[in-house]
């Protein structure tokens, strides 16, 4: 939504881009159209004018950029800084629609097209593990500059689950049952993956950072860095089969009907799957406030699910 209100597009015009205005949302910053070529990225935590080296997310863009990849990803054109000192990254405009324009979520309907390109998407991620492509560098999990990639995924994870439940467990008790179980049981499973070969994890395949063509084959994916990881590749199945309809009317029927896909074209195990269903659903439940706000209601729902609890509760 526009905010009349919102400075950035007047700064923007002083700075020579007279048609700049808000374009989207993202994760990790708010996107601004430049003009017909260009966009600019606003940081969350805008940087202050003279801030030091690239930032983490913008050496992996940059690593990522040199891979072969069936989709786009945002390349760093340069900086801008505003007359208020905050500093905005100039990238090139991906083309293209949300992969979103191909379901109904009315219906449930998924477009075939859809699924296989979601497929394709995910096996390409699996073709750069570390450290033969990929140099990872220290990004934050989930906006926490305390845990971050610079451990070992299910280390960090575990760190997660450990610092999110001493917080906001009592907020999580009132919701969900038997939660001291599943956290116990998700910490246990964390360390029965650890030896898992990684890959690289996008973290937030949603609609909205999946951009297709008008046949519906990939052309970008953006908004990196909110989950950006190596770690366990069915940590990135679960959450692609449970983001990409997280609150319409046949939301849990498009997570069962991706995660049947996915263990039929990755050959995973569906218990794994809702294993690491549930520990998003800790760690995440209160990634953007410490309220039982909206993605937490959906992440309590996700550790009410029976099929989720006979998987982590054995």
């Amino acid at each position: 939504m526009i905010d009349e209100a919102d400075p950035v597009p007047a700064q923007l015009g002083a700075l020579g881009y007279p048609d700049a205005h808000w374009l989207a949302a993202g994760m990790e910053a708010d996107v601004y159209a430049l003009d017909e070529q260009t966009v600019a990225r606003l940081p969350r935590e805008a940087a202050a004018a003279g801030a030091g080296p690239e930032e983490p997310v913008e050496r992996l863009l940059e690593q990522l950029n040199g891979c072969w990849l069936p989709f786009a990803v945002p390349a760093l054109l340069g900086r801008l800084t505003l007359p208020d000192g905050r500093c905005l990254l100039r990238q090139p405009r991906l083309r293209g629609r949300s992969i979103g324009d191909f379901y109904d979520p009315a219906s449930g309907h998924l477009d075939p097209r859809a699924e296989q390109a979601l497929i394709e998407l995910l096996s390409a991620l699996r073709t750069i593990p570390h450290p033969q492509r990929i140099e990872m560098p220290d990004l934050p999990i989930l906006g926490d500059s305390t845990v971050t990639t610079a451990q070992p995924w299910a280390a960090a994870l575990q760190r997660l689950l450990e610092d999110r439940t001493r917080r906001f467990g009592g907020l999580l008790q009132a919701h969900v049952d038997r939660l001291d179980d599943l956290v116990e049981s998700c910490d246990a499973f964390l360390v029965s993956r650890r030896d898992v070969a990684v890959t690289l994890q996008h973290g937030d395949i949603c609609p909205e950072n999946v951009l297709v063509d008008d046949d519906c084959r990939l052309t970008a994916v953006l908004d990196w860095g909110f989950l950006t990881m190596l770690a366990d590749p069915v940590l990135e199945i679960a959450l692609t089969a449970g983001f990409f309809d997280m609150y319409g009317p046949h939301a849990l029927r498009t997570d069962r009907r991706l995660s049947d896909l996915f263990v039929e074209a990755f050959d995973v195990e569906r218990a794994d799957i809702l294993r690491f269903k549930a520990v998003y659903a800790l760690i995440g439940a209160n990634a953007y406030s410490g309220t039982a706000d909206g993605h937490f209601q959906w992440c309590a729902a996700v550790l009410r699910r029976p099929d989720v609890r006979s998987a982590v509760l054995l």
